[in-house]
């Protein structure tokens, strides 16, 4: 997982079916992330609004996240295996 609890994003604007339940312009914060049967679930909090959404890994939900921060993630099995090849 690269996003942490505290996390913060704004939906600019619903990219999907999966980003409809957030309210656009609004600053929403990660507030805790817990296992479920299904998969991840993670629960967003704005001032006046809580969104659960259930990802199938972190990397799923990474993604989500990253597309709102407009932000790229890292390629952690890369530098894993450039670290650790002899």
């Amino acid at each position: 997982m690269h996003y942490i609890i505290g996390t913060n994003f704004t939906v600019s604007r619903h990219s999907n079916g999966w980003d409809s339940k957030f309210k656009l312009n609004t600053p929403y914060n990660l507030f805790s992330i817990s296992n479920v049967p299904e998969g991840l679930k993670y629960l967003f909090v704005s001032r006046h609004d809580r969104v659960e959404m259930i990802f199938e890994s972190g990397r799923q939900a990474d993604g989500f996240i990253a597309s709102h921060k407009k932000e790229q993630i890292p390629d952690y099995e890369s530098v894993y295996q450039r670290n650790t090849a002899l």
